[in-house]
């Protein structure tokens, strides 16, 4: 797997700064994997519908 920053890093400086959503559907991936995708598609500049899911996805969130 591919790891652009640990998870505990994440946790404790980007996702407390994330604003829940009030509206529309709850994420089933966690934020920390969120946040992760995102900044390897910044990082590589690979395009959205070309991201290796599977690596950077848990197995549960994606059913």
């Amino acid at each position: 797997m591919y790891s652009v920053l640990d998870k505990d890093m994440i946790e404790k400086e980007i996702v407390p700064f994330i604003p829940l959503g009030k509206r529309g559907f709850v994420p089933t991936a966690p934020l920390t994997e969120i946040v992760n995708a995102i900044l390897y598609k910044l990082k590589t500049g690979v395009q959205w519908n070309q991201l290796p899911v599977n690596p950077l996805f848990s197995k549960g969130c994606l059913s």
